[in-house]
């Protein structure tokens, strides 16, 4: 049977070329993890701002970080405590005296470990956000900065991530009692970009699902290897030590797969596809579904209720919302996403509400902007700047009236050139609207 299975899983890999915008693999920063603006924090009033940059542990002070208006002026920064969390420290300062409404730009000034002089800047209007609260970092330098989240129901809402270490291990990074507890696992095959979810069952059954993606091989340079195996996982506890493959196995996954969830199944539809949707449930039971009125391109998905919501981004088309009914098997169009088209943004839901944005734009410049749909008025609304340093391929999971997210990377520009860096992150959030 383990051959036959071997057999099975090595003529499902598909090749794709990678025609798409992709998580950077496994990119070791042990030697030099770049200083970085992590966050912004207003929580408590728009006339206070705390700022936090992550600095090597090596660091010397040979930094610069200064602050101004919109006019120019600058504006006195307090350095205050110095966090060390194993890979990186955090550096602390505060401001006061801001103006709500203002625009206010940070300029970070560094030299990085091959002696380059590096200057890099953030821009933010000032505004008390009191509905975010930041959480540990994950104590990582290197591996992916994304994963596949699970939040078990059934387990005190505990949190799982399946981040992908190197070729051979999984880091498994569970959040319990407010800190990150790191584990290895080997199953299934480490990969890029997979999806995980819980099930559950009345009476209380739960089981972990996890797949899809891609791996890469230096030999096929520019390809990515799509994988169609999926596993399960008895229960949330048993993550990292059991799994078994689900069949019959998926056709056709040559590309992202998203989902969205109720409370017993899950509906999944690739991108930049054909529109197709099938949906599974805890007893593998595999059901092809109403598909999307329309082909999919880049897209992003929530749960409001017992309906689920599809963000649709097609090129040249404002993005599309539309409504699925599960009891219906049927979709209806909602009001058009009003912000900017991107790639490589996050949809969750929280409080009733969905919720979309961040990512990055046409020119892979990155976006904080989060969105909010409410369901029963059929509006959108700009909701709030994420205060965290990622603007794509950020971890981003629902539980109930919260939700949490952060990792992911920062794209940002390098004042004074046309270059663009792609910074891995580490800081988390809870969402709380």
């Amino acid at each position: 049977m383990k051959k036959l299975r071997s057999i099975l899983f090595l003529l499902s890999v598909i090749f794709s070329s990678c025609d798409d915008d992709y998580a950077p693999i496994g990119v070791e920063q042990k030697v030099d993890i770049p200083h970085a603006i992590v966050s912004v924090e207003q929580n408590r009033s728009a006339s206070q701002a705390d700022i936090i940059l992550k600095i090597p542990q090596t660091e010397t002070e040979t930094f610069h970080l200064e602050m101004s208006n919109s006019k120019g002026a600058k504006i006195p920064l307090v350095s205050g405590t110095n966090e060390v969390t194993g890979k990186f420290n955090l550096r602390n300062f505060t401001t006061t005296g801001l103006v709500a409404g203002e625009t206010y730009k940070l300029q970070l000034t560094y030299t990085d470990s091959q002696g380059n002089p590096i200057v890099t800047s953030r821009s933010f209007v000032s505004k008390v956000a009191a509905n975010w609260k930041r959480l540990p970092h994950i104590p990582v330098a290197s591996g992916d900065f994304t994963g596949a989240a699970v939040l078990s129901p059934l387990y005190n809402s505990q949190l799982a991530v399946f981040r992908y270490q190197d070729a051979e291990n999984w880091n498994i990074l569970k959040f319990i009692n407010g800190q990150w507890e790191s584990s290895e696992t080997q199953k299934p095959t480490p990969r890029h970009n997979a999806i995980a979810f819980p099930l559950s069952q009345v009476g209380g059954r739960e089981l972990v699902f996890m797949g899809f993606g891609y791996i890469d091989d230096d030999k096929l340079p520019g390809k990515k290897a799509y994988l169609n195996d999926f596993w399960w996982t008895m229960s949330f506890y048993y993550i990292g030590q059991h799994s078994g493959v689900v069949f019959p196995l998926y056709e056709g996954i040559d590309r992202d797969v998203k989902f969205f969830l109720t409370f017993d199944k899950a509906y999944l539809l690739k991108e930049n596809s054909n529109g197709s949707m099938w949906s599974l449930d805890i007893s593998w039971d595999q059901k092809i579904c109403a598909p999307l009125p329309e082909k999919t391109g880049k897209i992003a998905a929530f749960t409001i209720g017992d309906n689920g919501y599809v963000v649709n981004q097609l090129p040249g088309t404002a993005p599309h919302l539309y409504a699925y009914s599960p009891e219906k098997d049927t979709w209806v169009r909602k009001a058009d996403f009003p912000g900017k088209m991107r790639d490589l943004g996050i949809g969750f839901s929280a409080k009733g509400k969905g919720y979309f944005g961040l990512g990055i734009d046409n020119e892979g410049n990155g976006l904080r902007d989060l969105w909010e749909y409410n369901a029963e008025k059929n509006t959108w609304v700009m909701h709030s700047e994420y205060p965290g340093q990622g603007n794509r391929l950020l971890v981003s999971f629902s539980a109930g009236n919260k939700a949490y997210l952060g990792w992911g990377y920062e794209s940002r520009q390098i004042d004074g050139t046309a270059a663009k860096q792609i910074v891995g992150c580490t800081d988390f959030w809870e969402f709380n609207p």
